[in-house]
């Protein structure tokens, strides 16, 4: 999740922000150096981290904190929804790929949706028993 009103970079955005190439980011194992920002999406196959946060690490400052989550313009990646609705990653790719969900905005590469989008999405699909199935018997 990007916290509302706040912009990320992804490890080549870090390097360059820290004055190094990638591969020397990568090589002296710079994330895993003390003081350095966790990521804000933990766990996932393309970490994101709070482009405030590196600037504050590279000037040697403390890192600003990062705002609470909730807020309607957070903007939230596919396994995020996935947790939010409690369903698995797929059914989101899957809805994602077949327009029943829409507007994804992409940062550094990584499909993103707003909360409030989410949410206003959800609340205007149909409720149970709306179309579709198999026609009752006669």
């Amino acid at each position: 999740m990007i916290p509302q009103g706040r912009a990320v970079v992804d490890a080549a955005g870090a390097a360059q922000l820290l004055g190094m190439a990638y591969q020397t980011f990568r090589n002296q194992g710079v994330t895993g150096e003390p003081g350095f920002p966790a990521p804000v999406n933990r766990g996932r196959r393309k970490l994101l981290y709070d482009r405030a946060q590196v600037e504050a690490y590279s000037d040697g400052r403390p890192l600003p904190p990062l705002p609470e989550p909730g807020h309607p313009d957070d903007l939230l990646d596919e396994r995020d929804i996935a947790d939010a609705r409690g369903v698995a990653h797929p059914t989101v790719t899957k809805e994602r790929h077949t327009g029943r969900l829409v507007d994804f905005v992409e940062v550094c590469g990584v499909p993103h949706l707003r909360r409030g989008a989410l949410e206003e999405q959800l609340r205007e699909r149909p409720g149970r028993g709306v179309g579709g199935g198999r026609p009752r018997k006669r």
